[in-house]
């Protein structure tokens, strides 16, 4: 162990060569000191020292190394102790400051060549050999370093070029862009490890090279550079920039902000309200909220619109209400809201500033998680998967027209509601399949504008699957072919024609309403399709019917009742239908009706109302009732009608003639092919089974009508007539 002091003059001092520890002190003067090999103490004194530290020398103390301190315009006094610290013929990585107490600790490894001199030593490897290496300058804190390199400095003189040293900024600096202080930056292409002050706000700028930055307390700017970095902001609210290659951001606890527009990255932001952004990102990247209130972007730029985010980027809110946005893009990303209620959104979007459009092209996947969830894939040309999880939840996924300028949303989504009320609406020219989950849920698909001036009808086939729960399913003015079910609950599928709009071209497309098990209600009134609408079991209403407007259902429409007392409808309407009431007592009614209908009670005590064509109707088993409400409605056909049970019901209003509420009396009844007597009303041949009215009965001045047909060779008399107001 050598103990070597200087002079008062401008000493160079060199510790012994052997593996001791050395205390050097060169007093006053401009002194350059090696320790050497081992651990060494190194004082500089008074003056411009320069420290020399070589390969495998150790771990090295300095006392009194001199920096410039905060001011950026020094004293004389203080640029008179300003000292350097050169590691002589080396580069270095990993590099790492660390601030321990009130010591600043310098760490990296040093790189050897594949031919190292060492000493009179020639050391040889195929690889190159990496050493670690320390230096503590004691009583030395960051800030007491400027960017002076004239006046001092830590160097690594193997370094190629200038932009390969690294210095140190505080906030008074004259860089062009001063920050705040403690401000690290990294002019190299190393990989620096740095660890910021504890309780202060840094400013660390990695540049080149694959840094590790740690932020420690305070509310910090980190930023990478490029290379594969790792920016953790810890304590404070923290701004982490990644810059270029893949880099890993973690906020940690506080409102961070985390950015990164290159590359595949990582981003977390931890606990507190973070925003994290990758917007213009042509990589995979990972954004993870964490807990709070968190807003994640991997969107095209509304700055600079021409350089979208085509990525395949994963979104992960984490517990707390977050938004997450991926609006423009053109990748296939994964958004999920975690716990909270959140808003997720794959959406086009106009550029007002540009007056452009931008659809979002990918095929996105959205999942609110638990929570009351608003998840939007509005405008979109990709097959979007839309999932809202527990709570009540908003998924939409329509066109719009903005600026007269349509926005279609032309793919092929599924949108899943999960547990919960929730709502889902779809539009635009895409096959979409929607499915409301468990809970009362609303289901709609909407017709859109193409212009300021023309409406367009949906036009896609659309799947609707309320699940269980009381559901709304609507269809609004399809021109496509749509399957709607309703399932379990008490539920109401629409695919009428609402007449909301000017000019529609109205509903015309062949829909299929089940109502699955409950006490539905189905509607394709003033549709021009031929629909299927079934029931399934329990008392359900049906209606394919027009209305006294002038507007009409001129479809050929099949409704079928199922399980149930059931009331089915084609009033008013033009086209061929088949009404089926299956088991139950049902009500099934033609009336007004233009087309020829075939009506089937099934099973059970039903009520048959015909209207205005000839229609076919069949009773089927149980006590039913045929309706007529006029004579002049066409003539009916009734196939199965049993005397025992059964009653032809007419209203006197309809029929005239002077009929009483109540049974036919006998004297307005009679058997043949005319009436004989002014009383006789009804005249039933029961040759033929034609049954005819005749308003004044023989007097000749009404011709009587036909207006039924009956088969099997029915006996009638005035009792199987009842008389309605």
């Amino acid at each position: 162990m050598a103990n070597i002091i200087g002079t008062n003059g401008n000493d160079t001092l060199v510790g012994y060569f052997g593996s001791d520890e050395d205390t050097i002190d060169g007093l006053r003067g401009n002194d350059t000191i090696t320790g050497r090999i081992d651990n060494d103490i190194l004082t500089g004194g008074s003056g411009n020292d320069k420290f020399v530290y070589e390969l495998y020398d150790g771990i090295d103390i300095i006392t009194d190394f001199g920096g410039v301190g905060k001011g950026s315009n020094p004293s004389a006094a203080v640029i008179a102790e300003v000292d350097t610290l050169i590691f002589q013929d080396r580069t270095a990585r990993n590099l790492l400051l660390v601030q321990n107490g009130n010591n600043l600790e310098i760490t990296f490894e040093e790189v050897a060549d594949l031919g190292a001199l060492i000493g009179n030593y020639l050391i040889y490897s195929g690889e190159p050999d990496f050493v670690e290496t320390k230096v503590i300058l004691q009583n030395f804190t960051l800030e007491n370093l400027d960017n002076l390199s004239t006046l001092g400095n830590i160097q690594f003189s193997a370094q190629t070029s200038i932009s390969d040293s690294f210095d140190v900024v505080n906030a008074n600096s004259t860089q062009e862009n001063p920050f705040n202080k403690n401000t690290v930056t990294f002019f190299n292409d190393l990989n620096n490890y740095v660890i910021g002050f504890d309780n202060s706000n840094d400013v660390i700028n990695g540049q080149g090279g694959n840094d590790s930055i740690n932020g420690k307390t305070g509310n910090d700017l980190l930023r990478g550079g490029t290379g594969n970095d790792t920016l953790i902001g810890d304590l404070g609210n923290d701004t982490l920039v990644g810059g270029t290659d893949n880099d890993l951001l973690r906020g940690s606890t506080g409102n961070d902000t985390l950015i990164d527009d290159s590359g595949n990255n990582i981003l977390n932001g931890g606990t507190g309200n973070d925003t994290l952004n990758v917007e213009g990102s042509t990589g995979d990247n990972l954004l993870s909220g964490d807990n709070g209130n968190d807003y994640l972007f991997a969107s095209n730029t509304y700055r600079y619109p021409l350089y979208s985010t085509s990525g395949n980027n994963t979104l992960n809110g984490g517990a707390g209400d977050d938004t997450l946005n991926v609006n423009g893009s053109t990748g296939d990303n994964l958004l999920f809201g975690d716990d909270g209620n959140d808003s997720l959104s794959a959406s086009g979007y106009y550029d007002y500033y540009y007056f452009e459009k931008y659809e979002t092209s990918g095929n996105n996947t959205l999942n609110g998680g638990d929570g009351n969830d608003t998840l939007d894939v509005r405008s979109s040309t990709g097959d979007n998967l839309v999932f809202g999880g527990d709570g009540n939840d908003y998924l939409s996924s329509n066109a719009s027209t903005i600026r007269g300028s349509l926005f279609d949303s032309s793919g092929n989504n599924t949108l899943n509601g999960g547990d919960g009320k929730d709502t889902l609406i779809v539009g635009g020219t895409g096959d979409n399949l929607v499915f409301g989950g468990d809970g009362n849920d609303s289901l709609s698909v909407y017709g859109y504008f193409e212009s300021f001036q023309e409406f367009n009808n949906v036009p896609g086939n659309n799947t609707l699957n309320g699940g269980a729960g009381d559901d709304t399913l609507n269809v609004d003015l399809p021109q496509s072919d749509n399957l709607l079910s309703g399932g379990d609950g008490n539920d109401s599928l629409f695919v009428s024609d609402q007449q909301y709009y000017y000019n529609d071209d109205g509903a015309f497309g062949k829909n299929t309403l089940n109502g699955g098990a409950g006490n539905d209600t189905l509607n394709a009134d003033i549709s021009k399709g031929d629909n299927l609408l079934s029931g399934g079991n329990g008392n359900d209403y049906l209606s394919a019917s027009g209305n006294l407007d002038g507007n009409i259902a001129s479809g050929n429409n099949t409704l079928n009742g199922g399980a149930g007392n059931d009331i089915l409808k084609v009033d008013n309407s033009t086209g061929d239908n088949l009404l089926d009431g299956g088991n139950g007592n049902d009500s099934l009614s033609a009336s007004g009706a233009l087309g020829n209908n075939t009506l089937k009670g099934g099973a059970g005590n039903d009520t048959l109302t015909g209207g205005n064509g000839n229609d076919t109707l069949y009773g089927g088993n149980g006590a039913d009732t045929f309706a007529f409400n006029s004579y002049n409605q066409g003539v009916d056909s009734i196939y199965d009608f049993n005397a025992n049970n059964e009653f032809i019901q007419v209203s006197a209003a309809g029929f005239g003639g002077g009929l009483l509420r109540g049974f036919l009396s006998a004297s307005q009844f009679t058997l043949g092919t005319s009436a004989t007597t002014i009383a006789h009303r009804f005249i039933y041949d029961d040759t033929t089974g034609a049954l005819y009215f005749d308003q004044d009965g023989s007097r000749g001045a009404f011709t009587q009508v036909k207006f039924a047909q009956l088969f099997g060779g029915v006996s009638l008399s005035e009792n199987d007539f009842y008389v309605i107001a």
